[in-house]
């Protein structure tokens, strides 16, 4: 997280904390990050965030609820995507949104080199989309994710929302229509890579992968801990927030960058060094940041780019001979209705 700890310092005090169950351990913090946790929190941990969030804090939940890793694949062409046990699952539940023990796969994928053939001796390389690394393409109206480019993720689930009195949910981020969600435990291949998908499975429709809660949220502890406890004047504890909010995304790795292992380099958040290619996903962790820590003259002005969007190549892919036949014949047919107009006029003209 080099490179976000680095911009976001350039604007904040940016500090790595562990809670051990103090009370009051994160109170003097504007906001949150709880990025790819990858063991269970404690219930100390847990009641500390809670009273955090009481109080008026705001978090950024980046989850990831499916274990995979690229790496299993260096030496096999199949590995397991696993579920995490994170103990965390009734917090997020409770205050309006849940994110799935699913594995998203998406054919709007962010292409990965793979080996498809031999040249001579040597293996050809061929850039495909994986589908396990969905490319979204932010659509909501809402000046987090307004005007920036596609985004790169990896090994996603989606998310649901919950009916909560008194908290407002704002979806922000989806998948392409064509994607589905496999169970997890779930096995993953290259092979899929190379084949054609079968389109009948991609037909689920778009699946929401972050969303904002916004209002007052009701305390994962009401009802739960003993009156000792609750009635403790040093622990003042809370059962409803202020108003405050927080964002769910089901993506712990969106916010990383890459090192090169070679020199050390720390590649921007967002970089893609097979497609050489910049995503979005910095831009919108600093957007998702600042909205949360209520800075929002940031975002207008990082807002104010204009970035270009990628083609659906699926859509293209299945209407590909009429748009070649609307983009060779449309020129030509103006052409000659041109030419064909100019020189009804000029007859016209001259012989009266």
């Amino acid at each position: 997280m080099g490179d976000i700890n680095k911009t976001l310092s350039e604007s904040y005090v940016v500090q790595r904390k562990t809670i051990n169950g103090l009370l009051g351990a994160l109170d003097n913090y504007r906001v949150v990050i709880i990025v790819k946790p990858d063991t269970a929190f404690t219930e100390k941990d847990k009641f500390v965030l809670d009273q955090y969030i009481m109080k008026g804090g705001r978090v950024l939940w980046l989850i990831d609820q499916a274990h995979a890793s690229m790496d299993s694949l260096a030496t096999s062409d199949e590995a397991i995507a696993t579920s995490v046990d994170l103990n965390l699952n009734d917090m997020p539940f409770r205050y309006g949104a849940r994110v799935n023990f699913n594995l998203l796969c998406d054919l709007q994928g962010v292409p990965i080199p793979i080996i498809t053939g031999n040249v001579g001796n040597q293996p050809k390389f061929t850039m495909v989309p994986w589908m396990y690394f969905p490319m979204i393409f932010p659509g909501a109206n809402h000046a987090i994710v307004n005007n920036l480019n596609a985004l790169k993720t990896e090994f996603i689930s989606t998310i649901d929302t919950i009916a909560v009195q008194g908290v407002k949910k704002t979806f922000l981020l989806y998948s392409s229509p064509y994607s589905r969600e496999l169970n997890l435990p779930s096995r993953f291949t290259l092979e899929a890579a190379r084949k054609k998908p079968n389109m009948t499975l991609y037909d689920n429709g778009r699946k929401a992968v972050a969303v904002l809660l916004e209002g007052n949220f009701t305390s994962t502890y009401k009802n739960r801990i003993p009156p000792a406890i609750a009635n403790d004047s040093a622990i003042a504890f809370k059962e409803t927030s202020k108003p405050t909010k927080m964002i769910v995304m089901s993506d712990g790795d969106i916010i990383s960058n890459n090192v090169n292992k070679s020199n050390g380099q720390i590649y921007p958040c967002g970089y893609d060094r097979y497609n050489n290619r910049m995503f979005g996903n910095k831009s919108l962790m600093l957007n998702m940041i600042d909205f949360l820590a209520d800075d929002s003259n940031l975002i207008e002005l990082r807002n104010k780019e204009v970035k270009l969007r990628l083609l659906d190549k699926n859509l293209i892919a299945e209407n590909e001979m009429p748009i070649k036949l609307i983009n060779v014949g449309v020129p030509i047919l103006l052409l000659l209705i041109f030419g064909i107009a100019k020189f009804a006029i000029r007859k016209r003209r001259y012989a009266s």
